[in-house]
């Protein structure tokens, strides 16, 4: 049976693990950061109440980046007041339109600019390949997968920034079997995964097995959680509607989370984690969501933030 890139790098990844445990100190608790985009357009507010709840990490939107693209200094200093570190900017959707790519590298590379000018340390990309209408070409798929690595080729190696792709509800990478067909098609020296277990959970797929088959080559996970209603009835023609779903505070929703933590800590995971909730629920503000996710994580899966 012929062995996949992606399940060479996993069984290799496992093996050298499992010699550098040898006379290791195992670190069972890792940094907890939290996402800016459920404050919206109010970044100075999120960043004051992410720092106020003790996270010491903080992931930002590009408009939050363009915001203080021109203010650098400003920004680190900012970060250093509140005790924070920018973990990661999420840098949008990538395509597979030629005409687009050197503006959509461009732009990743000035963002890994400024992410090192402040300290930060990783992009999020994710994609807006997927047709609206029909089924992608074949070939898309290996189209994304070379504009990651140039993208990520740039950002990590004229920066070090690292590149982590995304998986994502109505993206290239929606399902699993997607997203190992784009990160197939990446080269792993320049871009990673970064696993969103809500998303993977919404697609229908196992956000365990998911962070168990990325685990070698991850950037950092988004800690999420999802309700998923009952889909309606199939049309017509047989096709099944898409999944309804709201995402929700830790431990509020369906997802696996003490078992995508144990993957976490049978590999060693030394690096960061962002918790993310796209919006607060009906009721909750923003602060009052990160408190919950905040209770669940300490409380249920005894994580110091």
């Amino acid at each position: 049976m012929k062995t996949s890139r992606r399940e060479f790098l996993a069984a290799t990844g496992v093996a050298a693990l499992a010699g550098n445990a040898v006379g290791s100190v195992i670190q069972s608790d890792f940094q907890i950061g939290y996402h800016a985009i459920t404050w919206g357009d109010k970044l100075e507010q999120a960043i004051d109440e992410i720092s106020e709840l003790g996270f010491r990490g903080i992931q930002i939107r590009a408009a939050d980046y363009r915001k203080y693209a021109n203010r650098a200094s400003e920004f680190k200093d900012l970060m250093a007041a509140k005790k924070l570190t920018v973990v990661s900017i999420s840098s949008g959707g990538v395509t597979v339109n030629s005409a687009a790519a050197k503006q959509e590298t461009e732009e990743r590379v000035a963002m890994a600019k400024w992410l090192k000018d402040i300290g930060g340390l990783y992009l999020q990309a994710t994609d807006s390949a997927r047709v609206t209408t029909g089924v992608n070409d074949p070939d898309d798929y290996r189209k994304l997968g070379k504009r990651l690595t140039e993208i990520g080729k740039r950002t990590f190696g004229e920066y070090g920034i690292k590149l982590g792709y995304h998986n994502h509800m109505d993206t290239l990478g929606q399902r699993q079997d997607e997203v190992d067909r784009i990160m197939d098609a990446t080269d792993p020296k320049h871009v990673w995964a970064l696993v969103d277990i809500a998303h993977l959970q919404a697609a229908g797929g196992d956000p365990v097995k998911f962070m168990r088959n990325y685990i070698n080559r991850l950037v950092y996970p988004h800690f999420k959680d999802v309700i998923i209603y009952p889909s309606g009835p199939a049309t017509m023609a047989g096709k099944q509607p898409p999944p309804k779903y709201s995402f929700v505070e830790l431990g509020q929703g369906k997802v696996n989370l003490p078992g995508v933590l144990q993957i976490l800590r049978d590999y060693r995971w030394t690096g960061w984690v962002i918790i993310e909730l796209d919006n607060a629920p009906a009721g909750h503000t923003p602060k009052e969501s990160a408190t919950i996710s905040k209770k669940y994580l300490e409380e249920r899966l005894k994580l110091k933030i």
